[in-house]
């Protein structure tokens, strides 16, 4: 079918405006972070400067005892419970590291008041079930002036060198006491959250302390580097007058280089896609063997086990396959595409050796030519490779003898990957792998016609469940539950996200998969979060300066952010419906595969039917 020109420059057009609008709606998200870096610092320095009723206390949560990693924390005043915090592991690190968590600000009237701070402590690198310790700290004050108290988990007991911990509180005395970037509260509670990607926090905290009189030299090259991150991370392209000499982008050059890991995966993934294959392979098997610690670098481990198991299920050599496929982490993202090609490796003819992995360039070239690609990329397309390309390239093939216990034990990781999530590509593979094998499995005829059946309605259930999705978001309700759980802010692991999983399982994980929406949800709560911000300030009028002149700047800003939002939030479900809608259309492929399959076993057992009527009838 021919498509008309004019309807190809339509197509061309639209595909240019949306690039062009991206592109500006990119640059006015930077904009206006920027703008509402400088309103939001105005704001907290004049905060900072008016005269409080109050005298307040700014307390701050540290660590220096390397052994222990603080979970949480809690503080009552008075026996009231005031502030409560769990800590992610990268703030537990943090902490570590040398960073301070500002846990509360308490404006307190000047008498006599209680003051009780409980740890939950465990031991770094512990399991979830490994006992815990639960140093307290209490003091009963009366403050009269402003002050900064730090909150310290040290080393307790006798001489030091028992087991136990217990809580240190050091008055570092007044905010605007500033003498050392490597020591001061505010410095140090601003890498911590420029570590924990409080981006936008981190750098009008920073931009308060040079409008107050400090100079880019009094930040340490660690917090400078740590606010050069947040910057990136926040996407902006000019960098505030304030922030320049403090805030340098190009010290990230060398960061932005991918890790000799990356690299090394890079170049094997292309030699063996040039036919060099014993090259290829002996990179990718040493990175698979290398010790790694970084969780990025687990992941990718796990897709170099992948990417050689798959390598050497497509040359001939299970036993090299079954090997790579078991390395894989259980719990990996790349877990179902293994179970998937570990069954096959499982079932595929055994060989002691592997097959020749170098040979001439003839062979080399007509190998790229005639293969599907040796690089397994964990794209859907290629799930269903190692069916289409089995031991059972005949219809009418029954497993016998040896072949049939191969089947048995490719049978196990099969079973496993059918329980998961039925929204899963691999796991939808999987339910098609069944009764396809069953088939060929001499006396389960009954059997496979069962798990056709089952496959069909779980692959229905699935299709229901992504419609339910699409008409979720349609109607605002990812983005109300976004909203609601990033409102709670009570712990620095990503609970919005379990809150999400109470009523968007269904599909949550299909989305966060998706880079494109990861990006668009990461713009979306940025702006939310600067929003709310100035949203916070304007509404409890902490800033009379100029006549009330500076509080008509978020005023004037607010709105614009509220449209930025708009905009970001069409996009985010955009991207959203997108991949509900990818993940729809691969299901009813699926499905129309099982529905076809079990079509075709009705139709043989209608010919047998026929067959028996037409012999009565003859024999009459």
């Amino acid at each position: 079918m021919k498509i008309p020109l004019l309807g190809v420059i339509k197509c061309a057009l639209y595909s240019v405006l949306l690039l062009l609008s991206a592109v500006v709606n990119a640059s006015d998200g930077a904009s206006l972070k920027a703008e509402a870096l400088t309103v939001l610092s105005d704001l907290k320095l004049a905060e900072a400067r008016s005269q409080s009723q109050m005298p307040t206390i700014a307390l701050y949560i540290a660590n220096r005892d390397d052994r222990f990693a603080i979970q949480s924390v809690k503080l009552s005043v008075d026996g009231r419970e005031t502030a409560r915090y769990s800590y992610s592991e990268l703030e537990a690190q943090t902490l570590l590291d040398g960073g301070l968590h500002l846990l509360s600000k308490l404006a307190l009237p000047k008498e006599n008041h209680t003051i009780s701070v409980k740890f939950a402590v465990t031991e770094v690198g512990a399991g979830p079930h490994a006992e815990r310790l639960y140093p307290r700290f209490e003091k009963t004050i009366s403050i009269t002036e402003n002050t900064q108290w730090e909150l310290e988990l040290i080393r307790g007991g006798w001489m030091k060198w028992q087991d136990k911990v217990a809580i240190q509180l050091h008055d570092r005395g007044p905010e605007n006491s500033v003498s050392s970037g490597d020591s001061h509260p505010s410095f140090r509670s601003i890498y911590f959250d420029a570590k924990r990607h409080f981006s936008f926090d981190a750098l009008a905290d920073a931009m308060v302390m040079i409008k107050s009189g400090v100079s880019a030299g009094q930040f340490s090259e660690q917090v400078k580097l740590a606010l050069s991150r947040s910057a990136r991370d926040l996407g902006l392209a000019d960098i505030p007058v304030s922030l320049r000499g403090l805030v340098e982008l190009d010290r990230l050059s060398e960061e932005s280089k991918p890790s000799s890991m990356f690299s090394h995966f890079n170049t094997g993934a292309a030699l063996i896609q040039q036919g060099k294959y014993a090259e290829g392979v002996a990179l990718l098997a040493v990175l698979s063997e290398g010790e790694l610690l970084a969780a990025d670098e687990l992941l990718l481990r796990d897709k170099v086990n992948l990417a050689l198991g798959y390598h050497f299920l497509k040359q001939g050599d299970s036993e090299q396959s079954v090997n790579y496929f078991s390395q894989v982490r259980r719990l990996s993202p790349y877990a179902n595409k293994a179970l998937v090609g570990l069954g096959w490796a499982l079932l595929s003819p055994r060989q002691s050796q592997a097959a020749p992995l170098v040979a001439s360039d003839d062979h080399a070239s007509q190998a790229i030519a005639t293969a599907t690609p040796y690089l397994w990329s964990g794209s859907e397309d290629e799930i269903a490779w190692a069916r289409r390309h089995t031991p059972f390239r005949r219809a009418w093939a029954v497993a016998s003898g040896g072949k049939e216990e191969d089947l048995q034990a490719a049978m196990v990781p099969w079973m496993e990957l059918v329980n998961r999530d039925p929204l899963d590509p691999a796991v939808q593979e999987g339910l098609l792998i069944l009764p396809y094998v069953m088939s060929h499995w001499a006396g389960q005829a009954q059997r496979a016609e069962r798990y056709y059946v089952a496959a069909s309605e779980r692959l229905q259930a699935a299709l229901q469940s992504l419609r339910g999705a699409s008409a979720d978001i349609q109607h605002g309700g990812l983005r109300a539950a976004i909203d609601l759980a990033d409102q709670r802010g009570r712990s620095g692991w990503d609970i919005w996200l379990s809150a999400l999983y109470d009523d968007k399982d269904a599909y949550l994980d299909l989305l966060l998969d998706s880079a494109d929406f990861h990006d668009a949800l990461s713009e979306y709560r940025q702006l939310v979060r600067i929003r709310n911000l100035l949203d916070t300030y304007q509404a409890d009028a902490l800033v009379v300066m100029d006549g009330g002149g500076l509080d008509a700047k978020p005023k004037a800003l607010l709105p614009r952010l509220t449209a930025s939002i708009a905009r970001q939030a069409a996009l985010l479900d955009r991207e959203a419906l997108a991949e509900i809608d990818r993940h729809h259309r691969r299901t009813e492929m699926y499905l129309a595969e099982a529905n076809f399959a079990l079509a075709r076993n009705h139709e043989n057992t209608r010919r047998k039917l026929s067959g028996v009527v037409w012999d009565g009838e003859m024999m009459r």
